[in-house]
């Protein structure tokens, strides 16, 4: 049922996927960021990048700063967040993606609800898919190993090697990909990255509080909705009605 997009490796999608017109939704298309929105990814990424640092002979942050490597390009994240120097980042990312496979898979869990959620929004026609800086087979083999890839139609992620794939660069194809009317989009994430993205291309944003953005972060960048649970997330796209932000 599934298969990659021969002409382009970053894109996964899933043949079938159709828009209902006329249903009462205020989106017909949801773009879900996948660390720290549909799954808590946080305490693997933590445990793998300690392991990297470590072995690399670098001191580990503490746990205030390794929360800021949930959402930015991984390279950016070594850089930027956690002070690898400039000449040891490529090394860095390397070590993580290795490791990856098999360390830490353990402490990662889809939010409680999520799983409900993405039924209900596939039962109601509603497209619904991943944009995120993971490269695209990592983030399909997390959607497998958590139960999520059977109410995921599409995927778009980075593609390995290359750095310019930022937030805002992955939701500009996923919408060139769907075809979509920008009206009828969302991207929903708990970073400001997200948020920034969706400003730029021009569709509504709803920000997450359960992930690892905080409140003053999220409102920074004036998405159309801040939610604080799955819960109230899957009431809001299956029709229900949230406090507009």
């Amino acid at each position: 049922m599934y298969n990659f997009l021969k002409f382009n490796p970053s894109v996964f999608c899933a043949h079938g996927a159709s828009k209902r017109k006329g249903e009462p939704l205020l989106y017909s298309t949801v773009l879900f960021d996948l660390d720290g929105t549909l799954i808590e990814s946080g305490p693997g990424i933590f445990a793998v990048t300690r392991e990297v640092l470590k072995d690399m002979g670098l001191e580990g942050p503490d746990d205030e700063r390794i929360r800021k490597m949930v959402g930015p390009p991984l390279r950016h994240s070594f850089r930027d967040v956690i002070g690898v120097p400039e000449e040891r980042v490529e090394e860095a990312a390397q070590k993580y993606m290795a490791k990856a496979k098999t360390v830490g898979l353990e402490l990662i869990k889809p939010y409680p609800g999520v799983v409900n959620m993405l039924k209900a929004l596939k039962a109601q026609g509603v497209r619904r898919g991943i944009v995120t800086s993971k490269l695209t087979p990592t983030a399909k083999m997390h959607l497998e190993r958590y139960g999520l890839i059977d109410y995921i139609d599409y995927i778009r992620g980075g593609i390995e090697g290359w750095n310019g794939a930022n937030k805002e660069t992955l939701l500009r194809q996923a919408i060139e990909d769907l075809g979509a009317d920008k009206k009828d989009i969302v991207m929903v994430g708990d970073r400001l990255f997200d948020l920034e993205a969706a400003n730029a291309v021009g569709v509504d944003a709803i920000g997450v509080l359960y992930g690892y953005g905080d409140e003053t972060e999220l409102k920074a960048y004036s998405p159309k909705y801040i939610v604080k649970s799955v819960n109230e997330l899957s009431a809001l796209l299956c029709g229900g009605k949230a406090e507009n932000k």
